[in-house]
């Protein structure tokens, strides 16, 4: 029996996590400062909870803001829910954790991003020698697309001027 190890969703996962314990921060805190939340998740996802409208206006994807206006911010263990205004009425939320697509803080230039992985494209290596050819190819095929997606964090710090 081989056992492959998926480094990948093990990081996915724990930045889930992160995502769920920053979250339970805020519903017991607030927000600190300047921070504010870009949240984007796949509308149709089993277990997601969001008015009727809302699914018509977003059927694949919707982001939405935890800034200024929020209520009811509870966390669990595989959703959040929350309470958020939408042409000037209140609506509740509830989002899994595994629906979410990308998080972001735009106050401190943070963000994550769960789909469209490159690594989803990969295959296992093997030992074989057309295998192997391959794997050649998939490796420099990787390396050009991650020096494409290579984001410089330089150019987005904040000066301290």
């Amino acid at each position: 029996m081989t056992l492959n190890i998926n480094y990948e969703q093990l990081i996915k996962d724990s930045l889930k996590v992160a995502i769920k314990e920053l979250l339970k921060s805020v519903s017991k805190k607030g927000l600190p400062g300047k921070h504010h939340f870009f949240i984007s998740f796949i509308t149709n996802f089993p277990g997601v909870e969001i008015s009727e409208w809302m699914i018509k206006d977003y059927p694949k994807d919707m982001t939405i803001v935890i800034q200024n206006w929020f209520e009811n911010l509870q966390v669990d263990d595989q959703y959040f829910s929350v309470v958020l205004n939408f042409k000037n009425k209140p609506e509740k939320m509830k989002i899994p954790f595994a629906s979410i697509i990308s998080f972001s803080d735009p106050s401190v230039n943070f963000s994550l991003q769960f789909e469209n992985s490159i690594q989803q494209n990969l295959e296992p290596l093997t030992d074989s020698k057309e295998n192997n050819k391959r794997s050649k190819s998939s490796n420099d095929d990787f390396n050009t697309e991650e020096k494409n997606n290579v984001i410089q964090f330089e150019e987005f710090k904040k000066s301290d001027k």
